[in-house]
């Protein structure tokens, strides 16, 4: 990550992050799991769009890296549904547009959204003996029906233990409104960024601590 440029997201520059973001030998599928329930409200949501859109633009062309973007939000039509959108994968080549499609909705159930992340990616990733890193740019608690407090922080950190055990390293950057107890009841890995101008440090250190490169 470039950090001298990543404190220009807000301005709607995408030529933000190096595509030399990680040197390694191995390819790297990349996962961005965007939270798009209604508390990220315009704002918060415009920043996150931005951050996964500077992210996108930089690593799709990189040939070690398979990056996919999901949104996620729950509950929109049926109770106990998760509804996840695909805004960008290897194989997707006619949206180049879709990401701008990101919008807050309705709730979010954050640990059935991590695990069905991992799970498409597996089922779309042809390259083998990769590295997995996934990224979850979100605002607050998991909450949805009949998935709130402790319980729904329960389901999430066991989640996030499920994928991890499966090869995935897994990051929380949480914006305006996430808690750290609730980030670190749910994340191993986790930054807390309050202020955009702050988001390229805290994100490139994170990465790269937890990747180790």
């Amino acid at each position: 990550i470039d950090k001298r440029m990543l404190h220009r997201i807000p301005m709607g520059r995408t030529d933000l992050f190096k595509n030399t973001i990680i040197k390694t030998d191995n390819p790297l599928d990349v996962c961005i799991l965007v939270d798009e329930s209604g508390s990220m409200g315009s704002y918060t949501m415009r920043s996150a769009r931005r951050a996964a859109i500077s992210m996108k633009e930089a690593l799709s062309d990189n040939e070690k890296m398979n990056l996919w973007v999901f949104g996620h939000t729950a509950d929109r039509d049926t109770r106990g549904d998760t509804e996840m959108t695909e805004y960008w994968s290897p194989s997707m080549q006619d949206r180049p547009m879709a990401m701008g499609g990101m919008r807050a909705k309705y709730e979010n159930r954050d640990g059935t959204a991590i695990v069905a992340s991992a799970d498409r990616v597996k089922a779309q990733s042809h390259t083998p003996a990769t590295n997995k890193l996934m990224i979850i740019f979100s605002d607050g608690d998991p909450s949805a029906d009949r998935y709130r407090g402790r319980d729904a922080y329960d389901h999430t950190a066991s989640c996030v233990k499920h994928v991890e055990s499966r090869g995935w390293n897994v990051i929380q950057v949480g914006f305006a409104g996430a808690r750290e107890g609730t980030m670190k009841h749910c994340f191993k890995n986790w930054i807390y960024v309050p202020e955009q101008d702050t988001l390229a440090d805290k994100v490139s250190k994170i990465i790269r601590k937890v990747i180790k490169v």
